[in-house]
């Protein structure tokens, strides 16, 4: 599996950090939502769709959703000063696939650019330890109001039997490229004030289940933004409100294309 050439320095900006409340906030969010999501794991109970019989049938009726979540904190909302979280699941059955055959599509990094053509532009696996996956996705301007945003992630891999498999892929680093074709010196930045927030944050979590001859495959996606609608540089923060259902929906459509259902 070939991988691609690392990109220069130069074009790499990396993203204004949210301020530290904000940033306290979506921590809380990943807290609670991996507490939950590993005492589920350890149970009877390793899906969603285990709590969820209906949805469960439907799925395996062929049946693909995407719906909001929200991880509450004692019951409350969490709030984010200046920013805000979403949170989104996904559920599909593959007829016919393995575990071990969706696994490695999705820890295919490198074929991202391929797997979601329209979602990113530029992808590839940069280093492999074990069952931790490092790796480069790029979205395309096209998704945003002004630029492509870099997204660097650290994936681990979990197998806690033959028949399960789990895969946490969090954001590392995400940045704006560079806005036009113009080079300037490598260790050139944008100005703190210069950088739209379009995207600070994203995790994404993966469960595989054996089921007969097919897989039920979940994925939990959320994100953390500054909220959209916002003044900033002179401009109404646009481009960024679909993205993240957009990005879980594509997983989800992009699972179905690699592993169709028989004819």
């Amino acid at each position: 599996m070939p991988l691609l050439l690392i990109l220069p320095a130069a074009a790499l900006l990396w993203a204004e950090d949210p301020n530290p409340a904000t940033t306290a906030a979506f921590d809380r969010y990943v807290k609670l939502t991996e507490h939950a999501m590993q005492a589920r794991s350890t149970g009877g109970n390793f899906l969603w769709l285990d709590q969820h019989p209906k949805e469960k049938d439907l799925a395996w009726l062929g049946q693909s959703f995407v719906i909001p979540q929200e991880t509450l904190d004692q019951g409350k909302t969490i709030d984010v000063p200046d920013g805000v979280i979403q949170h989104w699941l996904g559920v599909i059955y593959l007829d016919t696939a393995t575990v071990e055959r969706v696994r490695d599509a999705l820890l295919d990094y490198a074929n991202y650019k391929n797997f979601l053509k329209q979602q990113v532009s530029d992808s590839r696996l940069e280093k492999r330890e074990g069952d931790r996956f490092d790796a480069f996705l790029q979205f395309p301007k096209k998704r945003f109001a002004h630029v492509p945003l870099n997204m660097q992630l650290s994936a681990d891999l979990v197998a806690p039997d033959s028949h399960r498999v789990s895969i946490a892929s969090r954001s590392v680093r995400i940045g704006e490229a560079p806005n036009s074709g113009k080079k300037g010196p490598p260790d050139k930045q944008l100005l703190p004030g210069e950088q739209n927030g379009y995207l600070w944050r994203m995790n994404t979590y993966w469960r595989l289940q054996q089921s007969n001859i097919g897989v039920y495959a979940e994925v939990e996606l959320f994100s953390l933004s500054r909220a959209s609608g916002m003044l900033h540089s002179g401009q109404i923060l646009t481009g960024f409100q679909n993205f993240p259902r957009e990005f879980a929906e594509a997983l989800i459509d992009g699972l179905h294309r690699l592993f169709p259902p028989p004819r």
